[in-house]
């Protein structure tokens, strides 16, 4: 289902209540959040609602993807970034948290490590951000749709965007993902996009099925909605 807000505020709005209400409401239940600029309202409209919840004591966190080669306490991981919006905001224990480790020498134990997290404890909901390019996670355009988890090469577009995570240039080569297969799999999912930038993507995902986008393997699946703002979705007819 897509649907279209206002304005981002409203969006985030919307987004913290669908969280509360998993938290309320699913027995055991298991988040997996993008980090970046996007989500962060909703994620501190969540932290104000949720934390004197008793659900927080049974909620449980998997990483959706890291960079490779980047320390979880640097600035610009997505370990710190998702822990200044949301975990820091939180009365949550070390292990309500699976997160990728981007400097493990074995990457592949990585990713058998978060595959089994899941396995034991499948996703209830995912809140899912878009790429300037189409990419879900680190899952980008032009490469096989993943199922599990993988170490993947990071396009020139993801490359340059990231920098502004980072306070210096920072080399950035690869990163470590859920597979779409994984994401699609959760009994729930909202994407969100916000912004005017995002405005020319959001027009190829639903009005461009030749672009072969990796948002565009979640459209039409009915746990799966697009929550767009007023501004990301201008191009639409």
């Amino acid at each position: 289902m897509l649907r279209i807000f206002n304005s981002e505020e409203e969006l985030a709005n919307e987004v913290a209540h669908v969280m509360m209400h998993h938290l309320a409401h699913d027995e055991h239940p298991v988040f997996c959040l993008a980090s970046g600029s996007t989500p962060q309202i909703s994620y501190r409209k969540f932290a104000g609602r949720a934390g004197g919840e008793p659900g927080i004591k049974r909620l449980r966190f998997v990483s959706l993807d890291e960079w490779v080669g980047i320390d979880r306490s640097s600035e610009g991981s997505c370990y710190q970034m998702l822990n200044r919006d949301l975990f820091s905001l939180l009365p949550l224990k070390p292990d309500q948290i699976a997160f990728f480790d981007g400097t493990n020498p074995d990457l592949q134990q990585e990713c058998d490590r978060i595959d089994r997290f899941i396995e034991q404890h499948p996703i209830t909901f995912s809140l899912m951000g878009v790429g300037m390019n189409g990419h879900i996670g680190l899952n980008e355009p032009g490469q096989p749709v993943l199922s599990r988890s993988s170490v993947v090469d990071l396009s020139a577009t993801t490359r340059d965007v990231a920098q502004k995570y980072f306070h210096k240039p920072t080399v950035l080569e690869k990163g470590i993902t859920l597979g779409l297969g994984q994401i699609a799999a959760s009994r729930r999912v909202i994407v969100a996009i916000t912004g005017g930038r995002k405005a020319g993507i959001v027009r190829e995902i639903f009005m461009n099925p030749e672009a072969r986008l990796p948002a565009q393997e979640l459209l039409d699946c009915d746990h799966i909605d697009f929550f767009l703002d007023q501004a990301a979705a201008a191009s639409l007819d």
